[in-house]
Formats: C-alpha cells, sequence, structure tokens
C-alpha cells in the first residue's frame, strides 16, 4: 500500500514538474533588457489553465555587482496563449534595489549601464496554492549601448538639385536581428519648427520596414520642388519598441548651375566641386586638380544614383601630367548616360585620397 502511495505522489510530483515547464517567457533582452519599462514587455505563454490569478517576480543580476533590482508585480490574470503584461502593471508593483553603484544608476535614470545581467522571471500562482512557482526562466546577455543614429546624405542645411534623392545614415550599432529603419521627410514651410513640420505637414515620406541604412526615394511618393526646404529623421526600432532616433536634418532643392562649361572659370578644383554637392555636366565633366607626382592615368568610376542597376563602361582613358590638370571626361557620346538622370563621379587622386562629385546630366544639344 506504500509503494501504491508514493507511486501516485511521484505522478502527482511528475505532473506539477510538466505544468510547471510548459510556462515560458518571450524576452528580447537586447531591446526590452536596457530600461526598468522594457522589463515589463516580457509576454507569458504556454498557460495550460484557461485562466489562473498569478503575479510576477523579476531579479536583475549582474555578476560582479549581484542583484540589482526586484520586482514583484501585483496579481494578475493570465489566459492561455501569449499574454503580454497588463498596462499599469508596474506603477503597482514593489521595487526593491539593491545596494551596488549599477543598481543606484538604475534607480535614478531607469536605464542599465553596459555589463553583463541575467533576467529572471518567475510566474507565482496567487490562486489556489499561493506562491507557488507555476514557471521560471532566465536570460544572460551582455547590454552594450547603442551608438548614435546618425544621418548622413543629404547634408545638414545643404542645397541639392535632386528632385528624387536618395537618403542615407549610418546604421544603429550593435546590430541587432530584426532591427527595422523609419524614415519621414516632409517639407519645411517658413516660420515653422522643425519638430512642428515633421508632426503636422502632410509627410512626402513615411517609410516604415526598411531594413538597410538608406532609401533609395519611393517611386511612388511625389518629387520635391524647386526652391523647396525639407526636413528627414530617421528612428530605428524592433516590434514596435523604438531603439534610437536621429535630429532632424533639412536640405532645400535648388538647382542654379554652378559652373558654365566651356570657359576658364569652369575648370574649378575637384574638391571645390565635391563641397558644392552639385554640378551640371552638358556632355562632359569639367574640374581641375594639381598632380605633384609623375605622369599617369586618372583612375575613376561613374554610378549612375537615378537608375543604380545600370552598369557604365568604356569610359575614356584620362591622362594626367605633372602639375595642374583641366580635366575633360567627354560623356557625350556614351549611351549609359541620359539626359534629366543623376549620376556620382568617384576619382582617386593621385595622393590617394578619394573624391566624390554628384551631378546632373544634360546633353550638349539642349
Amino acid at each position: 500500500m506504500k509503494r501504491f502511495t508514493y507511486w501516485i505522489i511521484g505522478c502527482l510530483l511528475l505532473i506539477s514538474a510538466q505544468a510547471t515547464a510548459q510556462v515560458s517567457f518571450v524576452f528580447l533582452p537586447e531591446v526590452q533588457g536596457r530600461t526598468m519599462d522594457g522589463l515589463f514587455q516580457v509576454r507569458i505563454a504556454g498557460v495550460a489553465a484557461q485562466r489562473l490569478v498569478a503575479s510576477l517576480q523579476i531579479t536583475v543580476t549582474a555578476p560582479k555587482e549581484g542583484r540589482i533590482v526586484t520586482i514583484k508585480t501585483k496579481p494578475f490574470e493570465v489566459k492561455p496563449g501569449v499574454n503580454p503584461l497588463p498596462p499599469g502593471l508596474i506603477a503597482g508593483a514593489g521595487i526593491n534595489f539593491g545596494n551596488s553603484k549599477i543598481a543606484t544608476i538604475v534607480r535614478q535614470s531607469g536605464f542599465f549601464t553596459e555589463g553583463d545581467y541575467e533576467y529572471c522571471f518567475e510566474l507565482l500562482d496567487e490562486g489556489g496554492h499561493t506562491g507557488e512557482t507555476l514557471g521560471m526562466q532566465c536570460f544572460d546577455y551582455y547590454l552594450q549601448p547603442f551608438s548614435p543614429l546618425l544621418l548622413s546624405s543629404p547634408a545638414d542645411e545643404d542645397d541639392i538639385c535632386d528632385k528624387r534623392p536618395s537618403l542615407y545614415w549610418q546604421p544603429l550599432l550593435p546590430a541587432i536581428p530584426g532591427l527595422q529603419y523609419r524614415l519621414v521627410l516632409a517639407e519645411w514651410k517658413q516660420d515653422q519648427a522643425k519638430v512642428e513640420a515633421l508632426r503636422y505637414n502632410f509627410p512626402v515620406i513615411n517609410q516604415q520596414y526598411i531594413n538597410l541604412p538608406m532609401l533609395f526615394f519611393p517611386p511612388s511618393a511625389k518629387a520635391l520642388e524647386e526652391g523647396h526646404q525639407y526636413v528627414w529623421q530617421v528612428t530605428a526600432y524592433k516590434e514596435g519598441m523604438i531603439l534610437g532616433t536621429s535630429e532632424i536634418w533639412t536640405f532645400k532643392v535648388s538647382c542654379t548651375d554652378s559652373v558654365k562649361p566651356f570657359t576658364p572659370e569652369s575648370f574649378r578644383d575637384i574638391r571645390d566641386l565635391e563641397k558644392g554637392n552639385f554640378y551640371v555636366a552638358r556632355g562632359k565633366v569639367l574640374f581641375a586638380l594639381q598632380n605633384i607626382f609623375e605622369k599617369t592615368t586618372l583612375q575613376y568610376q561613374i554610378t549612375c544614383i537615378s537608375d543604380p542597376k545600370k552598369v557604365i563602361r568604356k569610359l575614356p582613358e584620362v591622362k594626367l601630367e605633372n602639375g595642374n590638370n583641366h580635366v575633360i571626361i567627354d560623356i557625350s557620346e556614351n549611351r549609359a548616360f541620359v539626359d534629366g538622370y543623376y549620376y556620382q563621379l568617384t576619382v582617386k587622386l593621385p595622393d590617394g585620397e578619394v573624391k566624390q562629385l554628384r551631378f546632373l546630366y544634360k546633353s550638349e544639344t539642349e
């Protein structure tokens, strides 16, 4: 009889252990483990019962510092399936911080500093068996601060002539799988704050789910207008949680031809033209450069901005003499160049320095 009783008790314990193991937690430490508020974005899954009342205990520890914080929520209802925590649960939670320096920083700022952390989540039954553990799971992660999200091109307060420009920014680091960007671009009207323009003006571009740190101007978006100013901003996010936001930059669409071809003044230094950001090439690209070395062949390539898939071949060879050179790259007979398309010239100078010049191509007959 005793053996039978022990067998029944063992079966009950096994069933209880299996029920406990079924409860799991969905938590992304690289995203949600950065702030105190982020801890409450954990989701509870695998509850077998139809519904139960439970509380959640969260403990965050660091190997060298020990316990950073322990959080015990008030009881709440948990249903089968994947459960987000109820809104406002953090307001009534009991929060107990440790005595370390990191714990002090977290208490004051709500942000976890760089370092190794262990995030443990324990679901406690608050129904018939008060205090019984229904499930527990821990996550280890080395937390690193994100680099600033920096815009790149068009440059801030720049004048450009591209009415459908490509937009570039530096990626958010460290890289996180599933990270995406959102870009908003709107017109900036006179006597208007930049933030106000982004929030209230109808956006020219409001693109989400961008996987790379660049965006070709969407074909469905309306082209930018000559003489108008624009503001733009990029936000990095994952699963709806914002991880970083860039500054708001501005630029103006201004298509004044700053270089007149076929005059001595047109051979401006490649460094000055690069700063000007825009150049109109009427059948030829003209610039000047200084070569302090022996005679050589200019190393350069041209890519199409308007149609990145277009491959440009058979560019003319350019010889450089020692001293000052007036360079003429005749592209008027090359069918790869389309009137009204935008291109980028990349030149490797004799001293190894690389310069880039964006230009608008116009046919000589226009």
